[in-house]
């Protein structure tokens, strides 16, 4: 085809041109506006003479790749958009291959190495790696379904490029930002869509090429979602959450943007079932891919006590490490409401194999993660959870909990699970170990009296301030309170909780000490100024007592 005019004057080149002279010209061209202060003809423009022209094939992948990957221009995106589309496919191929690879050895340098290895490798793109490696995807996608297999087959073709891609999609995982790598999940799940067709649609396919393929791009799949779990960002815990749990639902902490992350997602689900993939063989393998398919596979969620045992191992694995810890929520969060809203009555107790694990690592979460709307989700977990737990476990669990000083947050937090298991077994007709003596036996050396037992009482005299910076005000409050429903709501005395000596005990280890000091304090002249916010603890301690008093001398009075 002959070079448009506007182009041949672009270029300096007669109309009659041939191409390697267009070619060689075009990339004079594209270096000037790429490195010059001040070229006759910007990226932008070239582009336009380009597409206006018709001579697309005439850009060269092996110079012009390169070349455009070093640039910031957005311009340059929409060139090699071109150059995928219309040049020669195993040029763009072997391009790409040669880019991915250098990419990989810049991820690979080290600073003490970085001179001399800089010196090896051309110059890359000033854009971050993980931008790069969507654009070279991106013509993967685009080139890929134009080659033509010879004496190579589909596997054979595709293997060592896919491989590499896997390899720095692993490198790069952590450098990327949450925009980066959800571009990025999406360019993966194209390539994945057209080298699929491009197999399928290849003459005289074999059935065992084709399945090598499937396998090739399913492990990039894998890798793509595993590496960049943590740019998906959907808030789809807590949008389980507001579903499961409207009543604690005052305002949506749904965090904005979070529409973009699951697209991202739902093109790689779209991309696994273009492959064939069934749900049985997208969970086989236990990695972070796994745990993203179960958190936004429409039908794709453990139904019982023996699914979610078979992918607790990295269940336990992400939470430990922070890995997809969004959507490892959201399946805990599905299955045990599921469980819970099923019309089984009553509802079926979890195995200790499956709640001991979770139960020592959720309180962590609970305590000491950053969010506190991450925190609140590990906490009503770990409460779902121990509604479905044996009441013998449940109680050691609760023990542990409300024993841990090491984690002082979720130690206070967990009163109130044990009230929550108190008021649901007095409330039950049938027997619970949680209304039987043995509750008191376990629980009343631990709830029932300060921490330490002489705190107030101690040889050095406690300080206000020491006391009010401890997180002991707040677990005396929850205790009071939970002594409070127990005296009201035991009518039976089914815990003994209504026992002279009992009612005794706790009077002497925890009331009497609380009340001397609290008065001892509350009359300090410093205290008498003191803004309502500053003693709020004191405030709240002598509520509780008050409470508490009022229904023992309702108990002791003569009944009319």
């Amino acid at each position: 085809m002959p070079l448009d005019e506007d182009l041949a004057t672009a270029l300096q080149l007669p109309v009659g041109s041939d191409d390697e002279a267009a070619s060689t010209a075009i990339i004079a061209l594209l270096t000037s506006a790429a490195h010059d202060a001040g070229p006759k003809y910007s990226l932008s423009e070239i582009h336009h003479l380009i597409s206006k022209s018709g001579c697309s094939d005439l850009l060269d992948p092996l110079n012009s790749i390169p070349l455009l990957l070093s640039c910031d221009d957005p311009a340059a995106g929409d060139l090699l958009s071109l150059i995928g589309e219309c040049c020669s496919a195993k040029e763009v191929v072997i391009s790409v291959q040669e880019a991915v690879e250098r990419l990989e050895v810049s991820l690979n340098v080290d600073d003490d190495g970085f001179e001399e290895v800089e010196q090896k490798v051309p110059q890359q793109a000033a854009s971050s790696p993980v931008i790069r490696l969507s654009i070279l995807t991106g013509l993967y996608a685009a080139s890929i379904p134009r080659l033509k297999l010879r004496k190579k087959t589909a596997p054979d073709t595709l293997r060592p490029l896919l491989t590499d891609l896997e390899n720095v999609n692993v490198m790069a995982g952590s450098t990327a930002s949450t925009e980066e790598g959800r571009a990025l999940i999406s360019a993966t799940a194209s390539l994945v869509k057209r080298a699929a067709q491009w197999v399928k649609d290849t003459p005289d396919a074999k059935e065992e090429d084709v399945l090598e393929c499937t396998k090739l791009m399913k492990n990039l799949l894998d890798q793509n979602l595993t590496a960049y779990a943590h740019c998906i960002r959907s808030s789809v815990a807590q949008r389980i959450f507001e579903q499961c749990f409207p009543r604690l639902t005052i305002k949506t902490c749904v965090s904005a943007g979070w529409e973009e992350g699951e697209k991202a997602v739902l093109e790689a689900l779209d991309a696994y079932t273009f492959l064939g993939c069934t749900y049985k063989e997208l969970t086989l393998s236990l990695t972070t891919a796994t745990l993203v398919v179960l958190a936004y596979h429409q039908t794709g969620l453990p139904d019982s006590n023996n699914d979610l045992a078979g992918i607790l191992p990295i269940l336990i694995s992400s939470l430990q490490t922070n890995s997809a810890l969004d959507e490892c929520l959201s399946i805990l969060l599905k299955f045990l409401h599921r469980i819970r809203a099923s019309s089984v009555s009553p509802p079926p107790t979890l195995s200790p194999e499956v709640v001991t694990p979770l139960c020592t690592i959720l309180p962590t979460i609970a305590s000491a993660h950053p969010d506190p709307v991450v925190r609140h989700q590990a906490f009503r977990i770990i409460s779902s959870l121990l509604t479905l737990t044996q009441p013998d476990l449940r109680i050691q669990l609760l023990a542990d909990l409300t024993g841990d000083s090491q984690l002082p947050q979720m130690r206070v937090a967990a009163v109130g699970l044990v009230k929550e298991a108190i008021i649901e077994s007095i409330s039950s007709t049938k027997p619970n170990l949680f209304a039987s003596p043995l509750f008191l036996r376990v629980f009343r050396p631990i709830l029932f009296r300060p921490d330490p037992p002489d705190l107030f009482s101690g040889s050095k005299e406690l300080s206000l301030g020491g006391f009010q910076e401890s997180s002991e005000p707040q677990r005396l409050v929850e205790c009071l309170a939970l002594y409070y429903v127990l005296l009201q709501r035991d009518h039976q005395n089914l815990t003994g909780i209504r026992d002279a000596d009992v009612l005794s005990s706790v009077e002497s280890s925890l009331l009497e000490p609380l009340r001397s000091i609290l008065a001892q304090w509350m009359s300090h002249p410093s205290i008498s100024g003191s803004h309502m916010h500053a003693i709020m603890s004191l405030v709240s301690l002598q509520m509780g007592l008050e409470r508490v008093d009022a229904a023992i001398a309702q108990l002791r009075s003569p009944r009319t």
